[in-house]
């Protein structure tokens, strides 16, 4: 078993047994976020989308439009992201969130980049009201804001792990908690209120900026959860009796109380499919589903329509969800005729009849584009038509319009009458005519949809042939990047690559950011020439900067892992035709490269890696450079957990998938 960090070994073991890898169950699958196995049908790529209805329509792809597992479904929970500049979720005030001197319990789980900051977790804006902080000496302090610190707490170590916290008060003892160890008890008979606004990730005295990660934050009056050393749940928190606010833990930005408060996003923060918890089943298409992503740059979906999306006089249902990471999106157009439209223009989203563009109905969804997972739905019924979204009815106007075209081209991703393209991810877009699905406020889905009766169209996006096992990315196959079934280390394929522009792109994400934390790049490869100069794995380098990584092979068959704070290559002996594991570890400051288990180099980095948005390429560098010829299997990122620190056995079988 290889040796791991002691905080992440802590850590992992406070949410369940020890489990190993080699074919097993992943302890650490939770910090893992790429997982590429490879396995498949021989050729297989994510440039074919399908059309589940009974139509089965053609979908022509358009630019470099692409399919993955990232979808509302995650099998692995939900967290939300903040990033240190401006960041932070807010709500307005309420007798609910006032715990005065009674009972109350505060908990969330935190991954913090550093313990040499202030991070605000909970707290009012005005002057004594609830303050819960992480202080830059490593405490967790409960206080007044510009009042007291009432509280405070041993100090802890969170850096890069998540850590459960909690706050819990009984009568006039307070305690706090790290991973269900008690770090305080004492005397705390203060009145805790918000007197105008409750914020998360920022005081109202406008500093403790949070970076990093916090999920399934949880504000309970009148109990006392927690009154002696407990096991943090390995699920998410459900809304116990008391709950004044649950969040932190959803697709989108919601609380999961009865309160059911709105939250206002501030900043870019963004809803991530990364949380403490374990799956329970590993990926699923019929239960995960996944989406199609859109760059915003010349990237649609079109088919041939007829009489299927001619919905005349009658009800009608479009929808679908959608991850916007821009507030201008085009989104669905018939192209010519009576037809209908949808788009989305400067936080407005517009339904529209196709001749002479006339709007139909509008509605303002600046709330709605940030980057989370929110559901839509346009809905007519009986000559009246709605705008849902997330299951709440937006906007209702009085529309009796025939939608008669039954010829032309569809377009999903751009909208053709002004030129806009979509900038995010779609999933589960379906089109139903004659029937109005839902005709008063509803639960968005919480699975897949299906043809039900009268589907005219359904595009789930889960034709892709190399998919992330983490649900958590979407890759992009450039050339013929393909699965081979002829070549392969474990499983039933891997990554094939022939050296002459084949390469898959991962879209940039905070999963790929590993800040200043312990990380572990590894898997298999199998080279078929040495003959240029070198060969790229993977990586995001493209001009030097200190955040950039990649891993390269030399045709003398030495290796390095690339950044800024290291540039020497390792002498690794690596020849053509032969599979080899590799393993790039940061665990502290020390980069160690590993070769079938044992250590070919090391050298200091404490840079923070990933922190600048930039597409991870696989199979070549960013710009072009070095491609590689041979194949990739079993590709593995795990944030947060330095998986091996000494000379270890080569996994003996596929990474574990849950």
């Amino acid at each position: 078993m290889p040796v791991i960090s002691t905080i992440a070994a802590a850590t992992a073991r406070a949410f369940g047994a020890f489990k190993s890898l080699g074919g097993a169950a992943d302890e650490f699958f939770n910090y893992v976020t790429l997982l590429l196995h490879g396995d498949g049908t021989n050729g297989a790529q994510n440039n074919t989308f399908l059309d589940s209805s009974t139509n089965n329509f053609t979908i022509t792809r358009n630019g470099n439009t692409t399919q993955g597992t990232f979808s509302p479904f995650s099998q692995t929970g939900w967290s939300n992201y903040f990033d240190g500049s401006g960041d932070y979720l807010s709500l307005a005030a309420n007798a609910a969130l006032n715990v005065g001197t009674g009972d109350f319990t505060w908990e969330a789980w935190a991954l913090l980049p550093n313990n040499t900051s202030d991070y605000s977790l909970f707290s009012g804006t005005s002057t004594a009201d609830m303050d819960i902080r992480r202080l830059s000496d490593g405490t967790l302090r409960i206080g007044r804001i510009n009042t007291a610190w009432d509280s405070t707490s041993s100090v802890i170590s969170i850096a890069n792990s998540w850590t459960h916290l909690a706050i819990s008060r009984s009568g006039s003892t307070l305690r706090m908690y790290a991973n269900g160890t008690q770090i305080f008890s004492g005397t705390n008979t203060n009145n805790y209120s918000i007197a105008t606004t409750a914020q998360i990730g920022l005081t109202g005295a406008s500093d403790g900026q949070l970076l990093g990660y916090l999920s399934n934050a949880r504000l309970v009056k009148g109990t006392a959860v927690y009154t002696s050393a407990f096991t943090p749940s390995t699920t998410p928190l459900t809304a116990i009796s008391g709950t004044s606010l649950l969040t932190c833990q959803s697709n989108r930005f919601r609380d999961a109380s009865s309160n059911n408060f709105a939250i206002t996003v501030n900043g870019n923060t963004s809803v991530q499919a990364f949380s403490p918890f374990a799956p329970t089943a590993a990926y699923s298409a019929a239960t995960v589903g996944g989406s199609g992503y859109f760059d915003g740059s010349g990237d649609y979906l079109t088919y041939t329509y007829g009489s299927e999306v001619a919905f005349g006089t009658g009800d009608f249902t479009v929808e679908w969800w959608q991850y916007s990471t821009d507030t201008g999106s085009g989104i669905l157009q018939g192209d010519s005729g009576a037809g209908w439209g949808a788009t989305i223009l400067s936080g407005t989203f517009y339904w529209q009849s196709v001749v002479n563009v006339t709007n139909k109905l509008t509605a303002s969804v600046s709330a709605y584009l940030t980057d989370s997972w929110n559901h839509w739905a346009v809905v007519r019924s009986s000559g009246t038509l709605k705008l849902y979204i997330n299951g709440a009815e937006i906007a209702s106007v009085s529309d009796t319009t025939n939608y008669s075209d039954s010829s032309g081209t569809m377009y999903v991703g751009y909208y053709p009458n002004n030129g806009n393209y979509f900038l995010g991810y779609l999933s589960n877009l379906r089109i139903v005519k004659g029937t109005a699905v839902y005709t008063s406020a509803f639960t968005p889905p919480t699975a897949p949809l299906t043809a039900i009766t009268n589907t005219s169209l359904l595009l789930n996006f889960t034709n892709g042939g190399i998919i992330d096992n983490t649900a958590k990315n979407l890759l992009e196959t450039v050339g013929n990047a393909q699965i081979s079934t002829s070549v392969k280390k474990y499983g039933t394929g891997s990554l094939a690559f022939d050296g002459t522009g084949d390469y898959l792109v991962v879209p940039y994400s905070q999963n790929q950011n590993f800040g200043t934390g312990d990380f572990t790049i590894e898997g298999w490869f199998y080279l078929n020439s040495l003959a240029n100069s070198y060969y790229v794995l993977g990586g995001t380098w493209t001009s030097g900067t200190s955040d950039e990584w990649l891993i390269q092979v030399q045709n003398n068959g030495n290796i390095r892992f690339l950044t800024s704070a290291g540039t020497s290559f390792y002498s690794a002996s690596i020849t053509t035709s032969t599979w080899y594991h590799f393993a790039a570890v940061r665990n502290g400051s020390t980069v160690t490269l590993y070769i079938n288990g044992s250590s070919v180099g090391s050298y200091s980095n404490s840079n923070s890696i990933g922190s600048v948005s930039k597409v991870l390429n696989i199979g070549q560098q960013p710009g072009g450079s070095w491609p590689w010829n041979g194949y990739i299997d079993d590709l593995r990122i795990t944030k947060g957990v330095a998986r091996y620190t000494a000379t270890f056995t080569a996994p003996t079988a596929a990474f574990a998938d849950q």
